[in-house]
């Protein structure tokens, strides 16, 4: 073995603890990279092969009846591969055992489940028999949910009659990854699910032969989207078409791409930060510790080693380091990435989970530690490389110590003699002391950044759940029903106070500029719903013109007193111009609000209600779902306290995770760069401080010199480490915004103080390790060292 091959074997095990918190610092940014990257490849790669070999549509329409014979009209167009016709019909399921009533979207398969678009992948069971009445594939999540089996007969309520549906097959398709009830904000499989029924039954059931009501085209490679959406749009517009819409308008599609968004975000947002930070550290930390070795390396110069040996030496050290840091760091990230793709197969019905680490990944995260260790290493051992032997044996020059506004502060503060040592050491060496201090802080910055999501998410939740909607209940309708209806309804058992809302489908134009979106109606002076504008008071909704989420304001670039162009998308394809009347604030979707007049004006037929708030009675709540249950014109009914419950546990289980295994990175950060900045500060000073245990000093007052300087930097880092963490923050919540959802960042007071007294505990704990060692001090050996 070479000596310098055994000198950093032997180094590496002499600096064991210090070179294990660099690699720690290394591997918690490593892990942050491979993390994000294979979640974000793998669930993209689930994606993309589901889609492929299930075949997901890109074009899609709904509308109220046509004949089957249309379809082969469509599949002729220019740029149309493959037409799918079928029947889509809500339903309502009467499960006993539970006073809540269950929607169920049920839609329309060939011979077995068979279909070319959008296909049914049978995971239990069989698929539907084309004539058999009552034969149905539900839906895997929602069977699940509700307890389901193979065999069971569900009552239900198909277009207005009473149906017995037995469940023959669980089964997954491609449209329906996040299956969500119209109306609702979030996914529930506890309440709502996807049936699969023979298209001949389905038709009989519906009185629908040979009609369809949904059209899904696959488009070829020469195809223009915008072109088809024309020309369907126009050929379905007399069967009542809402409006054809390609796959970024598809609710299903859009949250899977949203979540992707986000995780694309979070991959190139925070292991940049993290690599940046962990590169700061490493040059801070392992130069120290290389200059720590001046009189070594002009020892091994006098000896007959050349500066390039040298060199290489100490550079093979940091990267014997950054190789155990990026180990670990794969594995964990690797593995972590694992346990959170098992999350994401719970929330999307995915049939199989494409995880995995590339090698492309594990090469970037070992090139960029790799080149922060050699950084750090090559600016610790470059400025004494090149110093002759004699001079590198030598100790460095001394500081030149005189009067300075520190030391006079020092003075007039009565900082004592240990005190005065304390703030003289620092202000001899200020760049050292504020590199220091610079990089606690950003170690701070960062960890507070992560810890903030925490208050992002509860914003939105209290934006929404608690500001904006004031209704206990939010009950859908079959269709949209006369005023006449809230009389009904407030004589059901538990009602307090009800408020229609219509919404509407419309296509909204500035310009070149166009958003396909719905439009809520509701009326001026209602209580259970509230409008908060950009600067968060509650405004009144406008009896005329638009109101616009600010998201959505931004997208079409307009402000209040602009014009927008509306073209309805519903009923007789009205095209209006309407002036933007308000900006709102919200996190959630990009919509647009109008007056019930308004509303009634665009679809031309009446101010009828889609759906009705309700304020209730707890203690009657019961009794009130189980009359909702039997009142014929209900679709559904969805509770504000159990989607936000829902909304909650969807944060947790997603976002607040990530957040998570980064608040363990970042505070693996903090201890390793506090730790090594004070065993650097040790051995800097270990000979001053034998020395003056010599001139009769106790440990106590010794270990006082050693860590003051520690606290002081610390404390200095404090107010700087807030603002890296603002500027980090913010930062990062724009980054994971999308158009599904946005991030606020509003960080509590009580974020900035967890943030600080986590680092001032790792600060505490990596003192009292280095005070044990100035107690431990060897005076003899550390002086003759020296010598």
């Amino acid at each position: 073995m070479k000596t310098l091959t055994l000198k950093l074997l032997r180094d590496l095990w002499r600096l064991r603890s210090q070179a294990l918190a660099i690699a720690l610092v290394i591997a918690a940014a490593s892990a942050t990279l491979v993390l994000s990257l294979s979640v974000h490849a793998s669930l993209k790669n689930t994606q993309e092969m589901y889609y492929t070999q299930n075949r997901f549509a890109d074009v899609f329409t709904d509308f109220k009846r046509a004949p089957r014979g249309i379809i082969e009209r469509i599949e002729s167009l220019d740029g149309v591969s493959v037409a799918q016709g079928r029947i889509k019909q809500y339903v309502t399921i009467d499960k006993p055992d539970t006073v809540e009533p269950l929607r169920a979207l049920i839609l329309s398969v060939e011979d077995q489940g068979t279909s070319v678009l959008n296909r049914l992948l049978i995971k239990d069971g069989r698929g539907p028999d084309l004539y058999a009445a009552g034969e149905v594939v539900v839906d895997d999540s929602f069977a699940k949910a509700n307890g389901f089996a193979i065999g069971d007969t569900l009552s239900a309520t198909i277009y207005g009659t009473k149906q017995d549906l037995t469940i023959v097959g669980r089964g997954l398709a491609p449209d329906y990854i996040w299956a969500m009830a119209p109306g609702d904000l979030i996914a529930d499989d506890t309440r709502f699910g996807v049936l699969w029924m023979g298209r001949k039954a389905l038709e009989a059931v519906t009185d629908r032969t040979e009609a369809i009501t949904s059209i899904s085209l696959k488009l070829n490679g020469q195809a223009r989207e915008q072109e088809v959406v024309r020309q369907l749009d126009q050929i379905l517009e007399p069967y009542g078409s809402a409006g054809a819409y390609g796959r970024d308008d598809h609710i299903s599609h859009a949250f899977i791409i949203n979540e992707l968004v986000q995780l694309k975000a979070m991959a190139y947002s925070m292991p940049p930060i993290f690599l940046s930070v962990a590169c700061f550290l490493v040059y801070i930390v392992l130069g120290r510790l290389i200059r720590t070795e001046r009189s070594r390396i002009g020892l091994l110069k006098a000896f007959g080693y050349s500066s390039a040996a040298i060199t290489w030496h100490y550079l093979s050290f940091a990267m014997v380091i950054a190789f155990c840091g990026v180990v670990m760091g794969v594995a964990l990230g690797a593995w972590l990435g694992g346990e959170i793709m098992q999350l994401y197969m719970v929330h999307y019905r995915f049939p199989f989970s494409y995880y995995s680490v590339s090698p492309g990944v594990m090469g970037i995260a070992a090139v960029l530690s790799n080149a922060a260790a050699l950084l750090g290493a090559f600016g610790g051992v470059r400025s004494v490389a090149l110093l002759t032997p004699a001079m590198a044996m030598a100790p460095a020059a001394p500081a030149v110590y005189k009067t300075g506004w520190v030391e006079r502060f020092g003075i007039i503060m009565n900082a004592g003699g240990i005190g005065n040592m304390v703030t003289r050491h620092l202000a001899r060496w200020p760049i050292r002391s504020a590199m220091t201090s610079f990089g606690v802080a950003m170690a701070l910055g960062l960890l507070f950044s992560v810890l903030q999501f925490s208050d992002g998410t509860s914003e939105v939740i209290e934006n929404y759940y608690f500001r904006s909607q004031k209704q206990d209940m939010s009950v859908s309708l079959i269709e949209p029903r006369s005023p006449a209806v809230i009389h009904d309804f407030y004589k059901l058992p538990g009602v307090i106070k009800v408020e229609p809302r219509r919404s509407v489908s419309a296509k909204l134009r500035n310009g070149p500029r166009a958003r396909r979106t719905g439009i809520e109606g509701r009326p001026p002076d209602g209580t259970l719903a509230a409008l908060i504008d950009r600067s968060g008071r509650h405004q009144r909704m406008p009896e005329r013109g638009l109101t616009l989420s600010a998201v959505l304001a931004k997208k079409l670039r307009v402000e209040i007193g602009d014009v927008v162009t509306v073209e309805v998308l519903e009923g007789h394809h009205r095209v209006v111009d309407l002036p933007v009347a308000m900006v709102i604030k919200e996190y959630v979707g990009e919509r647009a609000y109008a007056s019930l007049e308004t509303v009634a004006q665009l679809t031309g037929d009446g101010s009828g209600a889609t759906r009705l708030q309700l304020k209730i009675d707890p203690a009657r709540r019961d009794d009130l779902m189980r009359a909702l249950k039997s009142t014929p014109a209900v679709l559904g009914v969805s509770e504000r306290s159990s989607e936000r419950v829902k909304f909650s546990q969807m944060i947790d289980e997603n976002i607040n995770t990530f957040m998570t295994f980064f608040t363990v990175f970042s505070a693996i950060i903090v201890i390793g760069v506090v730790y090594n900045s004070a065993r650097i500060i040790f051995s800097e000073r270990a000979h001053e401080l034998a020395t003056l245990r010599v001139l009769g000093y106790t440990r106590t007052e010794v270990g006082s010199i050693l860590l003051g300087e520690i606290a002081i930097l610390v404390f200095l880092a404090l107010p700087t480490g807030c603002v890296f963490g603002y500027a980090f923050g913010s930062l990062i919540s724009e980054l994971v915004s999308s158009d599904l959802f946005r991030m606020p960042f509003s960080p509590a007071r009580s974020t900035y103080g967890s943030a600080m007294i986590l680092v001032l505990v790792a600060s505490a704990a990596s003192a009292i390790v280095v005070g044990k060692r100035v107690l431990e001090l060897d005076m003899v050996r550390v002086l003759k060292a020296r010598d």
